[in-house]
């Protein structure tokens, strides 16, 4: 009985070391990164403007929006940032991304 419950707690430790590795590996290398657009007049979304990538938050990426919306002000106005968003071909101007908010 003793035996099984040593067994069971090492079986444990390497389970912990497990997870504990892939979950550091994964947030090692699974970077979150947001590109953001604006579009001057929300009625034309194919009018847009970006408003830059690669930022390390959402919020990072709302503010940047916003302060172009501000600075240019327009009135009737939209905008998106995406999730780690990829050209839909090479060279194209259409992203798909992971997921896109406000």
């Amino acid at each position: 009985m003793v035996f099984h419950f040593l067994k069971m707690k090492k079986l444990s430790l390497y389970v912990l070391i497990f997870l504990f590795t892939v979950s550091s590996a994964y947030a090692l290398f699974h970077k979150e990164k947001w590109d953001g657009w604006v579009y001057p007049n929300a009625d034309d979304l194919t009018n847009s403007v970006l408003a830059g990538k690669d930022f390390k938050s959402l919020e990072d990426c709302r503010d940047a929006c916003l302060r172009i919306i501000s600075n240019a002000g327009y009135q009737n106005t939209d905008y998106e940032c995406g999730l780690n968003c990829k050209p839909r071909s090479p060279g194209a101007d259409v992203f798909v991304c992971k997921k896109t908010l406000r």
